[in-house]
């Protein structure tokens, strides 16, 4: 039974918080908000941080002698204390996983009830000694809530309190489940678990202990159609029917998951999808839109497939736990995700066993889900540096509490609940010994300081510091309207920056830094700046990146692929999905084959030599075959148009990186523009790609 209203709210205070679970309250006054839903979104509460107290009425009947009665409600952002008829239920933390609370006793006792809900989430307030889990789901804008359904569910004298299902190993000839199931009983019994997938129909019986018992056990699957990423393959999916059933063989609970046969490996930062090794060209995605509970599964879907319209084949969940609709997606359209937990920034010492206990319920949420390969314990744990494009190696030798104890805490965590993925403990933190894959850098040049070419030079002297990159690449501004951002155009060069300042991670002194108001005639021509920017940086670091492929880069995420909210960001896409030019040069850079040179430095001195290396990338799975590399390199001789030219012709194989020759001219006497074209032929399949300097004394 969904108890989806009306619901009613109003803001809490100590005389009503203490009359409001009360049946007979008065209700006049109070506001109808949406449940599933947000606050906010409520014209009345649109500035509000709560706590917001909640009500409904329902009519139940009484569960039958033997079965029992749940409250279950599927999110609460973030905390919840919850009463049924006057009575107090419990609490709730933690804002992405059901909490189910029994309520059999209150449903015998009446057919009219009342339910109330305070709702807290405390507004974010900097990154640092936080005690609330909510990571990158909330920020500026507040999305407290009862943001996912509340339902009434009837169940035997066992329910399934807690269910797990991940697929631990799977090759063509058979492919292995592990199940866990948390269960209650009122009483000793003896029961039998019923798993059915394609056919198989396993049966364990297991004897109970009155209370909770906690139940393992594995399935062995023969012959299962595999789940692949898109480029490799189909993306089969099976359900998977969980039902457990009491000494006298009578059905007590049932859970349905849905699950893609597939294993996967990582090593070195190399990752292997059934046993096939594939580079990793990914991008962030924060919450898909500020208020989560407005995702469809049309809206999830078309995100997506913009993503792999992009090239791009992973998208990271950045620092939440995104709406349901985003793994369905994910799993129909094969895109992996790398799953981070709702952490960023700094964390109090208190919230140690509660984030231990989400990462818990983080695997028993989406662990059934193909698309998600990798589970990610905590961004950005450091106070991150803007002077500085990466982490300083020395800082990071000193332990502290929240990249020593918390991430580690949370990673065996991880590793105890679902062996059957790889852990990264956190992101923004440079890989170092004794575990390289433990940790995964964010590498900001050409936004926190110096150029972007300079990231090809910092991974010759740090190779592993590129194992994988989690974020790189500068912010922009969307071209909107000035308004959404709180920007007055009429008051340019020094209009109200206070919108930019509002997101806690937002970094509105890198980008004035980098963008001087006072060097551009108007708000347009500086968000165009930004723009143009950003693509050429984007496009420069991920041939970079590609071109270390397995040597020993194995992927990346770019900053970011979409905006959930008007802002100034690091995304390919705005708030409205409308494209910055970096989509393309992205979606450029991402193609199955390229051929590149290494950037040519902006300024060239008079009389020097011109020095780059060409390769061809190439991910698809056939080898390309002989391929043939033209460079023509133009430039201006004694006032007249000169161009040079050379050729290379070999084999490229199949998901490779391959050195094709080194152009080396010295420039003479050359002036003004340089402009080097790749073209890259072979059968049936073509590239190109130019690149610009300018000689130049300055």
């Amino acid at each position: 039974m969904e108890l989806t209203g009306p619901w009613v709210a109003h803001p809490a205070d100590d005389a009503l918080r203490r009359a409001f679970p009360d049946v007979d309250l008065d209700e006049a006054g109070w506001t109808g908000v949406p449940v599933p839903g947000h606050w906010r979104q409520v014209a009345e509460f649109a500035d509000a941080d709560g706590p917001l107290l909640h009500r409904t009425r329902f009519d139940a009947e009484a569960p039958e002698e033997g079965r029992r009665a749940w409250l279950e409600l599927d999110g609460v952002f973030t905390l919840g204390d919850v009463w049924l008829d006057g009575s107090y239920l419990g609490a709730t933390e933690g804002y992405f996983f059901t909490h189910a609370l029994e309520v059999t006793g209150q449903l015998r006792q009446r057919s009219e009830h009342l339910l109330a809900v305070e709702v807290t989430s405390p507004a974010t307030v900097g990154r640092t000694e936080q005690r609330i889990l909510t990571g990158a789901a909330q920020g500026a804008w507040n999305p407290g809530g009862i943001w996912r359904p509340v339902r009434l569910r009837e169940t035997g004298p066992v329910p399934l309190r807690y269910v797990r299902v991940v697929c631990t190993d799977a090759t063509p000839t058979v492919a292995t489940l592990a199940l866990r199931a948390v269960v209650d009983t009122d009483r000793p019994r003896t029961v039998v678990f019923h798993t059915t997938v394609l056919g198989v129909d396993h049966r364990h019986e297991q004897p109970l202990a009155a209370g909770e018992n906690r139940v393992e056990w594995t399935v062995r699957v023969p012959r299962p159609q595999l789940w692949w990423p898109a480029e490799l393959g189909d993306q089969p999916r099976f359900d998977v029917t969980l039902t457990v059933t009491t000494e006298d063989s009578v059905v007590s609970d049932r859970a349905t998951r849905r699950i893609g046969f597939r294993s996967v490996r990582m090593r070195d930062h190399v990752w292997r999808i059934n046993g096939e090794r594939l580079f990793l060209r990914g991008a962030i995605v924060p919450p898909l839109r500020r208020d989560l509970a407005a995702v469809t599964p049309e809206s999830a879907a078309a995100d997506v497939a913009l993503a792999a319209e992009a090239g791009l084949n992973l998208l990271r969940v950045g620092a939440h736990v995104s709406h349901p609709a985003l793994y369905d997606a994910a799993d129909e359209a094969g895109m992996l995700l790398w799953q981070d937990l709702p952490l960023r920034g700094g964390y109090h010492r208190s919230v140690r066993g509660q984030a231990m206990r989400q990462a818990r319920e983080l695997v028993d949420l989406l662990g059934h889900h193909p698309s998600v390969v990798v589970w990610c314990g905590h961004d950005t744990p450091d106070p991150v540096d803007t002077t500085r494009p990466a982490p300083s190696l020395l800082e990071q030798q000193r332990p502290n509490w929240n990249r020593t104890v918390l991430d580690r805490s949370i990673r065996r965590a991880l590793l105890r609940t679902d062996p059957s993925r790889p852990v990264v403990a956190h992101t923004g933190v440079l890989p170092s010994p004794p575990v390289i894959e433990d940790a995964a850098a964010h590498l900001r040049f050409g936004w926190h300081g110096g150029r972007a070419d300079d990231l090809t030079e910092f991974l010759r002297r740090s190779p592993r510091a590129g194992g994988f990159v989690a974020a790189f690449g500068p912010h922009s501004v969307p071209d909107v309207d000035p308004a959404l951002l709180g920007l007055d155009p009429d008051r340019w060069p020094e209009p109200d920056w206070s919108r930019l300042t509002a997101d806690p991670d937002g970094e509105p002194d890198v980008l004035l830094d980098h963008f001087p108001p006072h060097d551009h005639a108007d708000l347009d021509a500086w968000g165009a700046a930004t723009r143009d920017h950003q693509a050429e940086v984007l496009r420069r670091q991920v041939e970079a990146l590609r071109r270390r492929k397995y040597a020993p880069c194995g992927g990346f995420a770019l900053d970011r692929l979409l905006d959930g909210e008007p802002c100034v960001s690091g995304s390919l896409v705005d708030h409205d999905r409308r494209p910055k030019p970096a989509l393309d040069a992205v979606a450029a850079a991402c193609a199955t084959t390229i051929v590149v040179a290494d950037p040519l430095p902006p300024r060239l001195r008079p009389g020097a030599t011109l020095l780059t290396d060409v390769a061809i990338v190439h991910d698809g799975r056939n080898p390309l075959g002989t391929a043939r590399v033209d460079a023509h390199l133009h430039l201006t001789v004694g006032g007249a148009a000169e161009t040079l030219s050379w050729a290379w012709e070999g084999e490229v194989g199949a998901d490779s990186s391959v050195h094709v020759g080194r152009i080396e001219w010295p420039l003479g006497n050359a002036t003004g523009d340089v402009h080097l074209e790749l073209v890259l032929s072979a059968d049936g399949s073509a590239a190109d790609n130019r690149y610009a300097a300018r000689i130049t004394e300055a």
